[in-house]
């Protein structure tokens, strides 16, 4: 008997349906039109790397001196123009090897560039002239960010984070209110606005303001085709799936360190990065909508229309309605359904609160790692670009390392092993004497291979650990906590020049990732689960199970 929509007395047959059980045994886990919707999400990944750490190179603060009146050009003046011409010798102090940054030699007739008219005593540089061999325009040397207006820099970057901060919350809780598609279009376009028009700010203030909405939009672009590209596929593919995109977030990194190496200009490279954002607005016509999200909304006949999508892409039969009951997961009164559950009745529950409050931890350590030397690629010897090429290829094998480790040892294991790597590289590379130039690079590099491998972990993890009408927002606000790790990191880096001690950065990373690292084996392992749909289910991961009142734990194929 066919399902009549509206019938109150009868249940629609996709109604507390096992997707993950349906997928497994007839429409395929991941199949040719999965391998393609996914594909596309993870074109979006690539855009939003770029636009995260574009301030590597736009924010950089190049070599600088004052602007000699009467030696400099007035046209267009050089800063290596001091030392071939000379008058660096005598118009500007010496200052840690090299010409001071910030003060001249008073000269006594600025239109002449003769030694005996400059004096000993100094005076602040009206003007800098920035060198060009690097980055030939970054923020810092159009509006003069430098001699005690550094701290605008570092203040912007926490203030793009506090944008990821909003949006991740915003965005996570929205997702699973208006559907994951609708609020992917609508990060797309904050993101797109705001991003090209930061391009053409006038001033640092009007760009500040701009990147904060446009870290908004990234995220929710991120989080939305992530969480979409995990709940389209089968259980057996979810680590890989939740691996692979963040490939194509390494991707982004490197055509990020191509494009700043060509163009070397801030307003080019934020214009780049953001531009093919414009392509994705297709997606509206090529994204299907998320059929788990669906069917706890009662939108039934939709989601019976996506599940056709991807009975057609594989080339196989959508089941009867009669042949959907022997899909239905198995039930009974001790588990019972509630398509009504908020996020609030999970802060209610003390054993999802705990759980919450450990993964918002793991949150916060990884990306306070991650990006703390994500930034700080100008800090290793060498070029700035190789440099953060390599950071960004080191990410590949903690990828890797994550997908292994999730796969034959678990999600647990792997995030605590993880974070227990990269705390302990970075303060081996601390405490090596200065000399050890190769060992502070190896360890450097390891510190991000091991918060990279966590990064890759905790996101597919936070996703199985919460039920799936609270699962976008409980992802959310993980990411959202995570950027208060961004933001704190620039500040947690400069503990060294503040108190004199130079291993403490260091050392607060990896007592930081010691403590979360031992606080997620606390958690359940998720490993061969399925995903939990409710509160009830959630709460019982990790139990056999008869315990669990008769929900499934479904045996792991791939995993």
């Amino acid at each position: 008997m066919e399902y009549v929509e509206n019938t109150p007395l009868l249940q629609h047959p996709l109604e507390n349906l096992d997707l993950d059980k349906l997928m497994s045994e007839k429409l395929g886990d991941f199949g040719r039109y999965q391998k393609w919707v996914y594909f596309l999400v993870c074109l979006p990944a690539a855009l939003t790397a770029g636009i995260t750490l574009a301030s590597v190179f736009t924010a950089d603060i190049p070599l600088h001196r004052c602007k000699v009146p009467g030696c400099d050009s007035p046209i267009i003046p050089n800063y290596e123009d001091a030392y071939y011409f000379g008058f660096g010798n005598f118009s500007i102090p010496t200052s840690s090897g090299g010409l001071d940054s910030c003060f001249r030699f008073q000269n006594a007739d600025n239109s002449s560039c003769e030694s005996k008219e400059f004096s000993n005593l100094t005076e602040k540089c009206e003007e800098h002239v920035f060198s060009r061999k690097e980055m030939r325009k970054t923020l810092a040397s159009e509006f003069d960010l430098v001699c005690g207006e550094e701290w605008k820099l570092p203040l912007s970057q926490s203030v793009f984070f506090a944008g990821v901060l909003v949006g991740a919350a915003l965005f996570g809780h929205l997702g699973d209110v208006w559907g994951r598609k609708n609020m992917f279009l609508l990060g797309l376009l904050e993101m797109s606005v705001c991003g090209i028009a930061a391009a053409f700010s006038t001033n640092f203030l009007m760009f500040t303001i701009l990147q904060f909405f446009t870290a908004m939009g990234q995220v929710g672009v991120f989080q939305t085709v992530f969480v979409l590209g995990i709940e389209i596929v089968g259980k057996s593919k979810r680590v890989f799936c939740g691996i692979v995109i963040e490939y194509f977030f390494v991707l982004g990194e490197i055509l990020l360190a191509l494009a700043a190496w060509y163009f070397k200009d801030w307003r080019k490279i934020q214009f780049v990065c953001v531009l093919p954002g414009l392509l994705f607005f297709s997606y509206y016509f090529l994204l299907p909508q998320s059929i788990r999200w669906l069917i706890l909304k009662g939108k039934f006949s939709k989601a019976r229309e996506e599940l056709n999508k991807i009975a057609k892409g594989n080339k196989v039969v959508l089941p009867s309605d009669q042949e959907l009951q022997l899909f239905k997961k198995i039930e009974n009164d001790s588990v019972p359904t509630s398509n009504n559950e908020t996020l609030l009745d999970l802060l209610k529950n003390p054993k999802l609160l705990c759980r919450l409050l450990n993964v918002f931890l793991n949150w916060t350590v990884i990306t306070m790692i991650y990006y703390g030397l994500s930034m700080n690629a100008a800090s290793l010897a060498g070029d700035i670009f190789v440099n953060f090429a390599l950071l960004s290829l080191t990410e590949i094998p903690g990828y890797t390392l994550s997908y292994l480790g999730m796969t034959y040892l678990g999600r647990r294991v792997t995030l605590a092993s993880s974070l227990l790597i990269g705390g302990v590289s970075c303060l081996i590379s601390s405490l090596l004497p200065a000399s050890y130039t190769t060992g502070h690079t190896v360890f450097f590099l390891l510190g991000k291979f091991g918060a990279t491998a966590g990064f890759g972990t905790t996101y597919l993890y936070t996703s199985e650990l919460f039920p799936t009408r609270v699962r976008n927002a409980c992802v959310g606000l993980s990411s959202m906590m995570g950027r208060v790790g961004a933001i704190v990191s620039p500040y947690v880096a400069r503990l060294g020049l503040l108190t004199g001690i130079a291993w403490l950065p260091m050392a607060v990373f990896a007592a930081a990732a010691l403590v979360s690292g031992s606080l997620t084996l606390l958690l359940p392992e998720t490993k061969g689960k399925a995903l939990p749909r409710t509160i009830r289910e959630a709460e019982k991961l990790g139990e056999s199970s008869t315990r669990a009142g008769g929900y499934q734990e479904i045996d792991s194929q791939e995993e």
